[in-house]
């Protein structure tokens, strides 16, 4: 039997020159990344991999979009936007390189390719994570439920805690990712609370996920800006006026003043938003990035929810499937 990526890596093969030709000019392309692991780290992961690439991925897709794209920074398409006449060729395709949250790894392993390549490129921060001991709770509670180490006596009374919020009971399989998606999209208010109960269980410290604002200072010398993405992470959409304020405001303000490369662009977290939201981002900030998948016309005045390309492993890898996820969503976005 065909596998159903072969089939979309043959016909993004066969759609390269419709794309460069027809869908691409006159556009940008925000790709989107999370993690950027070793190779070894990589294969160790067991969930959450959707948001993981290896840096030899990473490195791959660089070289191979490089051909394919002027890669420009966001910064470049704020200043498009803001001239009366345009700066950027409406003959030619653009793409932005972007991170979200603020991932240790993002220094570790992407910087060096970044530099090395001399691609921009934007890290999101949630800055509550920037320079602190905090754990991004999805990453701690996927750790605790897929550690090894655990006894029968912590499993057990894990699986007691966890089955209040899940519609299907824990059995033999953990499903981590099935775990934090139900956590993250019904019981988001008590997320926090039950990966501190499920560290207390395993006998688990908190795990330390995010930059140092050193590493985010050196990284701006390097064509690498930084911009919002909360204080905390949250899912703004839960939240009254005044903290959903208080979120986009004092986050780019910490970021202002540690004096890093500063892009004035707002990315929502989970890609959750409301009109409130919408309405706070339009007054203090040039663009909102979504997790929408597409791409955004030159002429587009819809700056506040600019679709990406989130780019997986696979993805990231295969230029035949990466063109025929652009096809889809440029013809759908046409």
């Amino acid at each position: 039997m065909i596998k159903r990526s072969s089939i979309k890596s043959w016909l993004g093969g066969i759609s390269q020159r419709a794309l460069q030709i027809h869908y691409l000019p006159g556009r940008c392309v925000v790709f989107t990344f999370h993690r950027v692991l070793t190779e070894k780290e990589f294969e160790c992961t067991h969930f959450q991999r959707s948001i993981a690439v290896s840096d030899v991925a990473l490195r791959h897709f660089l070289v191979g979009i490089r051909e394919q794209f002027n890669i420009i920074s966001l910064q470049q398409l704020i200043e498009h936007k803001q001239s009366s006449a345009g700066t950027l060729d409406p003959e030619v395709s653009y793409a932005c390189i972007t991170f979200d949250d603020g991932w240790y790894d993002n220094y570790t392993n992407a910087f060096p390719i970044l530099k090395e390549l001399s691609i921009p490129a934007t890290i999101f921060l949630s800055t509550d994570y920037i320079g602190s001991t905090l754990g991004f709770w999805w990453q701690q509670l996927g750790d605790t439920l897929l550690d090894e180490a655990l006894t029968a006596s912590q499993r057990e009374n894990l699986a007691m805690m966890l089955n209040q919020y899940l519609t299907t009971p824990l059995a033999n399989s953990w499903e981590a990712d099935r775990i934090i998606d139900t956590i993250k999209h019904e019981h988001y208010d008590h997320a926090q609370v039950i990966t501190e109960q499920a560290l207390t269980i395993a006998n688990k410290s908190s795990a330390q996920h995010g930059l140092s604002w050193s590493q985010c200072q050196e990284m701006s010398n390097y064509h690498i800006s930084f911009g919002s993405h909360s204080i905390s992470h949250p899912r703004l959409s839960l939240l009254p006026r005044d903290a959903q304020e208080h979120e986009l405001m004092l986050s780019k303000v910490e970021i202002t003043q540690k004096g890093l490369s500063y892009v004035n662009v707002f990315c929502y977290p989970y890609g959750d938003f409301n009109d409130l939201t919408l309405e706070l981002v339009k007054e203090n900030y040039d663009f909102g990035l979504t997790t929408k998948a597409g791409v955004w016309k030159l002429d587009s005045n819809n700056t506040m929810q600019v679709p990406r390309i989130n780019v997986h492993q696979n993805l990231a890898l295969d230029s035949g499937w990466l063109n025929y996820r652009l096809m889809r969503v440029a013809i759908r976005n046409t």
